[in-house]
């Protein structure tokens, strides 16, 4: 299948408690997806970085590391607005990253 640039724009994201709006760009192929935002850095020691998502994961990489999450429930990236909690595989009960609105549209993001 081809693959096609895809966005996500003003995406709320709950990180660690911490809330922000992110824009997420990446490639779609129709059964794939692949979507990255970069996080603002405040200066603070865990600021700054990146958040992936694929499917039903999420990396976040940020100064001192990554973390891999799996989400809570399968996801359907179907074209409606999704919410996903994404927890750590060997934690399930607390949510780490919160998405919530990530309505993922095809082609380039053009502003």
């Amino acid at each position: 299948m081809t693959t096609t640039r895809c966005h996500a724009r003003d995406v709320e994201v709950t990180l660690r408690s911490k809330t922000m709006v992110l824009d997420f760009t990446g490639e779609c192929d129709g059964e794939a997806i692949r979507l990255v935002a970069e996080l603002p850095d405040a200066g603070g020691p865990e600021d700054g970085g990146t958040v992936v998502l694929e499917q039903g994961t999420a990396t976040v990489t940020q100064p001192g590391g990554e973390v891999h999450l799996e989400a809570r429930e399968p996801v359907s990236w179907d074209g409606e607005p999704v919410d996903v909690d994404f927890v750590l595989p060997e934690s399930p009960e607390s949510t780490v990253l919160a998405v919530r609105g990530l309505a993922v549209a095809l082609g380039p993001d053009n502003g």
